[in-house]
C-alpha cells in the first residue's frame, strides 16, 4: 500500500502538468478564434493617409502623399498636413484622386486646430464627399459653392450678421444636390429651394470646442481631436462622434450628430479643405483613414477594435526592448542588448539630424535678423535725412519770413519818402508819378525773383 501511495504521488504532478500545458493551448485557440471573428477591417489605403509622410517630390522638393493632391496653402510636413497656417486670407485643401465605391463606410480623422488668440479666430475646415474630383477654390471653407454630395463643416468663426442660437465652434453636416447656395451659419428660415442651412436635418449639428489656445500652459502640440464618421446607405444614416486626446489619455466620445434620411452619391471623392479670413488659425490633419463597414453589426465597437489594434502594434514595437521571461531565467541578455543598441543608434542619428536641422534653421534666422537689422538701419538713415531736410526747410522758411518782413519795411519806407517828397515839392507832374510807379513795380519784381531763387535753393 505504501509503495502504491508513493507511486500515485509521483504520478500526480505529471497529471497536473499535462493539464496545465493543455489548458493554455485551449484558451489561446479560443482567443485566436474570437479575435479572428472580431478583427476590424483594414484601412483602404488608396483612400487614406497616415503620418509620417516620407516621400518627397524630386522636382519640387516638397513632401507628397500617394493618391492625394494638395492645393492652395496646404503643405505636407513629416508629421502632419497643414491646410492653413496662422495667416490671413489662406485657402488650402487635400483631395483624394480615387473614386470611392460603396455605401457602407467608416472614416477616422485626427485633426489639430490651434491659434494664439483666445477669443478671435477662424474660419474652420470641412470634410467633403462629392461627385467632383477637382477642388476649385471658393467661399465655402476654401472650396467652391454648389457642390453635389456631403459637406461636414467645423466652423470656428461666429458670424455676427447671421441669426443663430448655438455656440462656436459649431459642427454641422449639409447635403447639396448642386443647385443650392450655401448660407454660412444661419438658422433663419429662408427659401429652402435655393438655400442650404445648418440644422436643416434634425440632429445635424453640435457645439464642440475642438480648438486649442496655444497661450494655455496645459496645451501642447500633442493635443488632438479625433473625428469618427460613419455612413450606412441601407439605413440612410450619418453619424459623427468626437474625442479629445493627448499623450496617454483619451477623453470620452461625444455624440455630435445622428442624421436620418441622408442619401449620398453611390460613388464620390473624399477631400478636406480649410480657410482663414481676417481671423486666423492653424488647421492640421494627422491622419485620414477610410474603412469599409459592410457586414459590421456595431460600427462603434468596430472602430474601437481598430484603435486598440493600432495601440497593440505600437506596444509591440516597444516590447522588443523588454527582456522576455525566458531570457530573464536563462540570463540571456544578447537579444535585448542588441535591440537597445539599435534603438540607441537610431535615437542618436535622430538627435544628430535634429541638431543639424536646428543649426540650419538658426543660421537662416540669423541671416534674416541681419537682413532685418540692415533694413532698419537703412530706414533710420532715411528718417535722419528727412529730419535734416525738415530742419533745413524750417530754417529756410524763417529766412524767407525775414526777407518778406524786410521787403515790407522797405516798401513802407519808400511810401513814406514818396509822400514827403510830394509835400516838399508842392506837386509833381504825371510823368514823374508814373516813373516812380514803374520804379516801385520793378523793385517788387526783383524782390519776387530773389524770393523764388531762395525757395528753389532751400527746398529742392
Amino acid at each position: 500500500d505504501t509503495s502504491q501511495r508513493q507511486q500515485r504521488r509521483r504520478d500526480m504532478p505529471q497529471s497536473h502538468a499535462s493539464t496545465s500545458r493543455t489548458r493554455p493551448l485551449v484558451l489561446a485557440a479560443g482567443c485566436f478564434a474570437a479575435a479572428a471573428a472580431q478583427a476590424p477591417g483594414a484601412p483602404i489605403m488608396k483612400h487614406s493617409f497616415m503620418a509620417p509622410f516620407e516621400a518627397v517630390n524630386d522636382f519640387t522638393g516638397m513632401r507628397v502623399i500617394s493618391d492625394w493632391e494638395l492645393g492652395g496653402s496646404a503643405v505636407a510636413h513629416r508629421g502632419f498636413v497643414r491646410l492653413t497656417a496662422e495667416k490671413q486670407s489662406q485657402k488650402g485643401w487635400i483631395a483624394n484622386r480615387n473614386s470611392f465605391e460603396g455605401g457602407e463606410w467608416s472614416l477616422a480623422m485626427e485633426l489639430r486646430a490651434t491659434g494664439e488668440s483666445q477669443y478671435l479666430f477662424g474660419d474652420g475646415l470641412a470634410i467633403w464627399f462629392t461627385t467632383a474630383y477637382d477642388v476649385i477654390e471658393g467661399p465655402v471653407f476654401g472650396r467652391e459653392d454648389y457642390w453635389t454630395g456631403l459637406g461636414i463643416f467645423f466652423d470656428t468663426f461666429q458670424n455676427v450678421d447671421q441669426q443663430h442660437h448655438h455656440k462656436h465652434p459649431y459642427i454641422y453636416a449639409m447635403v447639396n444636390d448642386g443647385t443650392q447656395h450655401y448660407v454660412p451659419d444661419a438658422e433663419k428660415k429662408l427659401d429652402k429651394a435655393k438655400q442650404i442651412l445648418p440644422g436643416a436635418h434634425d440632429n445635424s449639428g453640435c457645439s464642440f470646442d475642438f480648438r486649442y489656445n496655444e497661450a494655455r500652459q496645459d496645451v501642447s502640440v500633442l493635443n488632438h481631436t479625433r473625428v469618427h464618421i460613419t455612413y450606412s446607405a441601407s439605413q440612410r444614416r450619418l453619424n459623427l462622434r468626437l474625442q479629445q486626446t493627448s499623450v496617454g489619455h483619451d477623453g470620452e466620445w461625444y455624440q455630435c450628430l445622428e442624421a436620418k434620411d441622408v442619401e449620398l452619391p453611390s460613388s464620390g471623392y473624399f477631400a478636406i479643405s480649410s480657410a482663414t479670413g481676417d481671423l486666423v488659425d492653424n488647421h492640421d490633419i494627422m491622419h485620414f483613414v477610410v474603412r469599409g463597414t459592410e457586414g459590421v453589426d456595431n460600427v462603434d465597437q468596430d472602430h474601437q477594435a481598430w484603435l486598440d489594434q493600432q495601440k497593440a502594434l505600437a506596444a509591440m514595437q516597444q516590447s522588443e526592448l523588454d527582456l522576455r521571461p525566458a531570457e530573464a531565467v536563462q540570463r540571456d541578455y544578447a537579444r535585448a542588448l542588441a535591440a537597445h543598441t539599435a534603438s540607441l543608434k537610431a535615437l542618436s542619428a535622430s538627435v544628430d539630424k535634429l541638431q543639424q536641422q536646428m543649426e540650419f534653421q538658426l543660421a537662416s534666422i540669423q541671416a534674416g535678423v541681419a537682413i532685418a537689422r540692415t533694413t532698419v538701419d537703412d530706414k533710420a538713415n532715411e528718417l535722419r535725412e528727412v529730419k535734416e531736410r525738415v530742419e533745413k526747410e524750417s530754417s529756410s522758411a524763417k529766412v524767407i519770413s525775414e526777407l518778406k518782413k524786410d521787403a515790407a519795411d522797405e516798401m513802407k519806407q519808400m511810401k513814406t519818402e514818396f509822400k514827403e517828397a510830394l509835400k516838399s515839392g508842392g506837386g509833381v507832374s504825371s510823368l514823374s508819378f508814373y516813373f516812380l510807379l514803374l520804379l516801385i513795380v520793378a523793385l517788387g519784381g526783383v524782390g519776387y525773383n530773389r524770393y523764388r531763387k531762395i525757395m528753389k535753393s532751400h527746398l529742392l
